[in-house]
């Protein structure tokens, strides 16, 4: 019985470290993108994307960080992801609207 008790334990303990791991990498990114440092941000964003799995707030970030860097067609991918994962989130879909107003003006600009 004592055996089980401590692995339990042990199995709480790890699965939190993994929880405690997504969040301060989510966060790190943040701070990252926060600083203009889009690049990297996005790239933290993926590692969070493929160790945890997917998330609207994860999607929408990795929009924003790709159309930050000129990627646009991909950032819209990504919102609409995001969309379809949280379709009544305001800010996702302010993001959304922002950068397909962007994407007309750029369109009427060439």
């Amino acid at each position: 019985m004592k055996k089980i008790i401590i692995l339990t334990l042990c199995v709480f303990w790890i699965a939190g470290c993994a929880v405690n791991r997504y969040r301060s990498d989510f966060e790190f990114a943040n701070r990252l993108a926060a600083e203009g440092l889009w690049k990297e941000a996005y790239y933290r964003w993926q590692k969070v994307l493929t160790a945890k799995g997917d998330s609207a707030a994860l999607h929408n970030n990795l929009a924003v960080a790709l159309e930050s860097l000129d990627r646009l067609l991909e950032a819209e991918k990504e919102y609409q992801l995001a969309l379809k994962m949280a379709p009544g989130n305001t800010l996702i879909q302010s993001n959304y609207d922002r950068l397909k107003k962007n994407q007309r003006k750029n369109d009427n600009e060439k």
